[in-house]
């Protein structure tokens, strides 16, 4: 936090950013969110904030020495979404155009890692909702549920019928 309180340079903002890249993926939209946080510490802390120039300088040079790449960083967050948080492709793609990734890189991400969105896991995650419910409600409702909580997980409707239709 020290740094906070003092004027962070834009050449200190590139240093740490450096730093954090190494570290983890990130993509250019969460790099230009940090870069207007760190701005917006340094206006009330009565420093200079970053101009524009000097931001998209800063996320330029972290794309050119390969620090930050968006078709990087889309394939490996559509598979952690996949494989940890049991994402389905809607969801994934939503939340990628939030972060602002590029509609090709998103698709092209998404075709990549397109055998990842099997309806076994699908299946899976269904199963599993399905055995925690309530012995007392009707098949219709059950299905119901299960068609609300894999729409919320980001499944498409036809996928999520194709499952539900052999519960009993």
């Amino acid at each position: 936090w020290t740094l906070f309180l003092e004027d962070m340079t834009p050449q200190q903002a590139l240093e740490r950013l450096q730093a954090q890249c190494s570290r983890a993926e990130y993509c250019t939209g969460q790099i230009r969110r940090k870069l207007l946080v760190w701005s917006g510490k340094n206006k009330l802390a009565g420093k200079q904030p970053f101009s524009q120039e000097e931001m998209e300088g800063i996320v330029g040079a972290l794309v050119g020495d390969r620090y930050v790449d968006d078709a990087r960083f889309a394939d490996a967050y559509v598979r952690d979404k996949v494989r940890f948080a049991k994402w389905g492709r809607v969801k994934v793609q939503y939340n990628l155009k939030v972060l602002g990734i590029d509609p090709m890189i998103i698709k092209v991400a998404l075709e990549e890692n397109s055998v990842l969105f099997d309806d076994g896991m699908l299946e899976e995650l269904l199963r599993k909702k399905w055995n925690l419910m309530r012995p007392g409600d009707t098949l219709e409702k059950k299905r119901e549920k299960l068609l609300r909580f894999a729409l919320g997980r980001g499944f498409e409707y036809d996928r999520i019928m194709g499952v539900i239709k052999n519960f009993s």
